[in-house]
């Protein structure tokens, strides 16, 4: 019997030590590939990642990782709507004038859609990326984590007046303290994905109560107009825990509030593309993007990071403040189950009850 363990206990290790050889000996390749390349080229809006001096700092952290000499081209390009419109026209045609792309679950359930994200074995290839961190297994990985919520002026509502959740947004007992005053975005996806959680007869009925107490419309760019006190409160706001933490560094007295249980996250994906130029390069750009070294300067520049990386802010605060996300992978499987017909008429349905 002793023999017989001994033997499965060597089997065992051979295969572990197979398997990891295989994944160094696959980023071996990767940059023997990237050396060759010499290049790569990022088109995205042009405060990505902190812009050209941010995007500076993690070429010079990639470089000094896998000992490479690559020179990083950053191009600010269109919005993302835009762009994942332009990529895939361009890998269609032959070639991508970028070899990565960043966007959230709606431009990443496109791209899929088309077929056009290169398939990588990605926590199969990369030691520090887990399965978790794969939003699309083996076409996208998550680069940072963007929580929806509530954002307000604590110096204009009272402390026993402030929302907890969407819900409270609609309560009579509290909402008389932001009655005509409350700023509402133009955008239906965050009540959509809020039909998620709730069911899509729940935020119908909350939509209907919430509009007649608007007092006006605020993009999700114009949180300022709550810091300067023209709204006390906005119903949501995209990345609510960024804004809050850019503004507290200026003394502004904004507060962020996770409207639901899991929040509403956007999470916002890289991942390489078919007929890229600089393919090798692409896919160890994308996986070093999620090593502790890349997500510091992310933080540092941008303000934002994934939760599924220790010792981030983000991954400090949602564990300080017991909050559960829902899986990526899980969210990602949800939305793109969520735009069949029946979704598309709601979201159409909500777009109207908001311009009343």
């Amino acid at each position: 019997m002793q023999t017989l363990a001994i033997i499965i206990a060597a089997l065992i290790w051979l295969a572990l030590a197979t398997s990891s050889s295989r994944a160094a000996e696959s980023v071996e390749r990767l940059v023997a590939g990237a050396a060759k390349e010499g290049e790569l080229v990022f088109v995205a809006g042009s405060e990505t990642f902190g812009g050209r001096k941010g995007f500076g700092e993690l070429g010079a952290a990639f470089n000094k990782k896998f000992g490479l000499n690559t020179k990083i081209n950053f191009a600010a390009g269109p919005e993302m709507n835009s762009m994942a419109a332009r990529v895939i026209t361009e890998v269609k045609a032959g070639r991508a004038s970028t070899d990565f792309y960043l966007g959230s679950q709606s431009h990443y359930a496109l791209l899929h859609q088309e077929g056009v994200l290169e398939p990588v074995a990605w926590s199969a290839t990369f030691p520090w990326i887990t399965k978790e961190m794969e939003v699309l297994p083996a076409e996208s990985v998550l680069v940072y984590t963007s929580l929806n919520g509530i954002i307000y002026n604590s110096t204009l509502i009272p402390k026993d007046k402030t929302p907890k959740s969407y819900a409270d947004l609609v309560d009579p007992k509290l909402s008389p303290a932001w009655a005509g005053k409350i700023a509402i975005p133009p955008y239906v996806q965050w009540m959509a994905d809020l039909s998620l959680l709730w069911g899509q007869e729940k935020v119908r009925d909350f939509a209907r109560k919430l509009v007649p107490l608007s007092g006006g419309r605020l993009r999700y760019s114009e949180e300022e107009r709550v810091v300067s006190g023209e709204f006390p409160i906005m119903a949501n706001i995209g990345g609510a825990l960024e804004h809050m933490w850019m503004w507290e560094k200026k003394g502004a007295p904004l507060v962020a509030v996770t409207g639901s249980s899991p929040p509403i996250t956007s999470y916002f994906q890289l991942g390489a593309l078919k007929k890229s130029a600089h393919p090798n390069t692409a896919k160890l750009f994308v996986a070093f993007m999620m090593s502790k070294e890349a997500q510091t300067i992310i933080e540092k520049y941008d303000g934002r990071t994934t939760h599924l990386v220790e010792g981030t802010r983000l991954a400090k605060y949602l564990s300080a403040n017991r909050i559960k996300l829902q899986p990526p992978a899980e969210a990602m499987a949800a939305y793109i189950k969520s735009e069949g017909g029946d979704g598309l008429k709601f979201k159409e349905e909500l777009a109207k009850m908001l311009k009343q």
